[in-house]
């Protein structure tokens, strides 16, 4: 219930506002069609290597990026840029939003963070134990989650990014600003 609900509400507003956030002005995408295809099918069929996609994604472009020239280089870092952007949404845990954090706020109460004691605090071989278990089981828990939330997420995600590529930025704020009237 709680996919269906997140698939509904949270994760399309999140998928084009943080891409919308990232292009502002933009008049199109610092990635081929065929990589949003490819994002879309890793993470339909294998999500937990959204991050290692996204990573070898960046890496190309860094090694493409060391021989272009000066315009082809700005170009590179967008996508570059896009790829740490695609990595964010998937793992971050700081002040941004991820579908990793979102995971982490709806864990259940006896394996949210604040129940793990820190490192510092373990001093005996129980308190590490229970610690280990902790981290342990709440992995798991995380991983299963990404199992099924990634790829809700970047379906909405890549759904936008190809009518991002097909729509001009301007059109998209003016039909923005047309259903708002």
């Amino acid at each position: 219930m709680t996919l269906d609900l997140l698939s509904d509400t949270e994760y399309p507003v999140h998928a084009c506002g943080s891409l919308d956030r990232f292009l502002g002005d933009c008049e199109r995408l610092p990635v081929q069609r065929s990589q949003i295809y490819g994002l879309r099918q890793i993470a339909r069929q294998e999500p937990s290597k959204v991050h290692d996609f996204a990573s070898h994604q960046r890496e190309r472009a860094g090694r493409k990026q060391e021989t272009a020239s000066e315009r082809g280089r700005l170009g590179l870092q967008a996508e570059i840029d896009f790829w740490s952007l695609v990595n964010q949404l998937c793992t971050s845990t700081a002040d941004s939003w991820s579908v990793r954090r979102t995971g982490l706020e709806y864990a259940p109460p006896d394996l949210q963070e604040e129940n793990i004691p820190a490192k510092s605090e373990c001093r005996t071989n129980a308190d590490r134990t229970r610690r280990s278990q902790l981290r342990k089981r709440q992995k798991e828990w995380l991983d299963g989650w990404t199992e099924k939330h990634i790829p809700a997420f970047f379906e909405r995600f890549c759904t936008h990014a190809l009518y991002r590529l097909e729509v001009p930025a301007n059109d998209h704020q003016e039909g923005i600003h047309d259903n708002n009237r």
